[in-house]
């Protein structure tokens, strides 16, 4: 009965078996140019298409691009909707991490070199196109400074210091829409990227429903504040 009334759900808002896939195929092909793994691309593909569901307005946004798997998912999920792609990485590595960072990650710093060129062959894969896309290449504390999205859909920070995250945050959170979706790739991972979190939303007086997957992902939905129409299912969003 729940797989009927389901299908007739889907039905109801103009939704196919294919419109509800998992992912396509060319994330199989981003994952060498990712060190998240297939499942967390899959999730992330999974938030994109969420966002254009809802009709979210505003650009994808990512600071911390490294090799552009992450970048190129989320891409996909955005084909053939007119949203923009914004990509920040110094491409020099990670900057040197300060104390709240931890001792472990000390041993990190300039870590994790992205390459310009293997971004642009991701997004190739990904069959985006050229020219919606931005690539700001440098510091954040430089690049931030340039003309920035006047809106934004979904926010993914993959910074890993506290500063690096914090800064992201500052920068773009007031340019997310309602509805639209912040997505922190290191919470689990690196103590600074959480301290980050905690401090921006004790200052702005927030209270994110945070969400987790994998082992360090956390996201939240701006103004979501329950999950009650998500009885019964599994996965937030489905």
């Amino acid at each position: 009965m729940k797989g009927i009334l389901h299908r007739l759900v889907n039905a109801q808002r103009g939704e196919t078996k294919e419109d509800n896939k998992t992912e396509p195929g060319e994330i199989a092909l981003l994952d060498s140019y990712s060190m998240s793994g297939i499942r967390v691309l899959q999730k992330l593909y999974s938030l994109g298409r969420d966002i254009v569901t809802r009709n979210i307005p505003g650009d994808f946004v990512e600071c911390g691009v490294c090799n552009g798997g992450s970048a190129a998912t989320i891409a996909c999920s955005l084909r053939s909707t007119g949203k923009r792609v914004w990509l920040y990485d110094s491409f020099q590595g990670v900057p040197n991490p300060a104390e709240i960072d931890g001792d472990y990650a000390a041993q990190f710093a300039g870590a994790w070199v992205g390459g310009l060129e293997r971004v642009k062959h991701a997004m190739r894969i990904a069959r985006f196109p050229d020219e919606d896309y931005i690539i700001r290449a440098g510091w954040f504390k430089d690049t931030f400074h340039l003309p920035l999205p006047e809106l934004v859909s979904i926010l993914h920070i993959d910074a890993d210091w506290y500063d690096s995250v914090l800064l992201a945050l500052n920068t773009f959170y007031d340019r997310v829409a309602e509805g639209g979706i912040v997505v922190l790739d290191d919470f689990g991972h690196w103590e600074g990227c959480r301290e980050a979190f905690y401090d921006f939303i004790s200052q702005r007086h927030l209270r994110p429903l945070l969400e987790r997957f994998g082992h360090t992902q956390a996201f939240w939905v701006k103004g979501r504040t329950n999950n009650r129409e998500f009885s019964g299912k599994w996965e937030i969003p489905e």
